[in-house]
């Protein structure tokens, strides 16, 4: 079957539309980051690299593909978004624009979907997560950002309840790799919140709503006993492991509105 292809200004707006962004105000910039030609020479997209991180290996991988458009969940730019932020004092920027040179010497654009893409109600990171973990999801009202009404976070129930092994066993397999499970409630867990990335301090609010599980990824060292005071089984699985899903099946959007040729780079990122 032949397959399709956009003109980058219009793929990224109906992403953008598709993403919803403006509910919730994010880190960096939302969209395209990076465009891989000059503003006067058209760029056409056929080939879309997904990573979950637009990292000196996703670039140069979505470059030997020959991709046109790398999509990810974590781009570049951080806190450029933020009032009175100075490139000046970023020690993140040289960084940035190595990687800028990077993808404009391979012809690549970049556009990036953050915490909209945690929290969409269709392609999303915690919803995607928990459809893998065998999970309905019943509410999205964990973890609202802060200034807005818009939370991040969703909970979801299993078909029958769960142990804390059992859950840990399914993250096993869902994420190919060893999570940690702090076994605050050992048996009959019912209520689970999902909230992936650095969400760890949504740990206070899962515990307030009652649930009896809390999925993220990541932990800190006051998590563990937290969770065994307040009787909630915690699940870590790693940050980047996490969220892997969302972009994914915003790719398989794309090939299903446009029908343009997606391929997902898996960045061997431990953390």
């Amino acid at each position: 079957m032949p397959r399709g292809t956009v003109a980058l200004e219009p793929l990224v707006a109906a992403m953008t539309a598709f993403v919803d962004p403006w509910r919730i105000p994010d880190l960096a910039p939302t969209g395209l980051q990076v465009r891989g030609a000059a503003a006067d020479v058209p760029v056409i997209v056929r080939r879309v690299a997904l990573a979950v991180s637009a990292t000196g290996e996703a670039i140069r991988a979505a470059a030997a593909w020959e991709a046109d458009l790398l999509l990810t969940h974590h781009g570049m730019f951080w806190g450029t978004t933020r009032p009175g932020y100075d490139p000046a004092t970023d020690p993140a920027r040289p960084y940035d624009l190595a990687r800028v040179d990077l993808l404009r010497a391979s012809g690549l654009s970049l556009a990036s979907y953050h915490l909209p893409l945690d929290a969409h109600a269709e392609v999303g990171n915690n919803v995607e997560v928990a459809r893998r973990l065998g999970l309905r999801v019943v509410a999205s009202d964990l973890g609202g950002w802060p200034g807005t009404t818009a939370p991040l976070g969703i909970r979801a129930e299993p078909p029958a309840p769960l142990s804390a092994a059992g859950l840990g066993e399914r993250a096993r397999a869902v994420f190919d790799a060893e999570p940690v499970v702090v076994s605050g409630k050992p048996e009959g867990i019912e209520r689970i919140g999902i909230l992936v990335g650095g969400a760890t301090r949504q740990l206070y609010e899962a515990i307030d709503l009652g649930l009896d599980a809390y999925v993220t990824g990541e932990g800190e060292l006051w998590s563990y006993d937290l969770a065994l005071q307040a009787g909630i089984t915690l699940v870590v699985v790693g940050h980047h492991r996490s969220e892997r899903y969302g972009i994914i099946a915003l790719g398989a959007w794309l090939d299903r509105r446009f029908g343009l040729e997606t391929r997902f780079f898996d960045e061997p990122n431990p953390f």
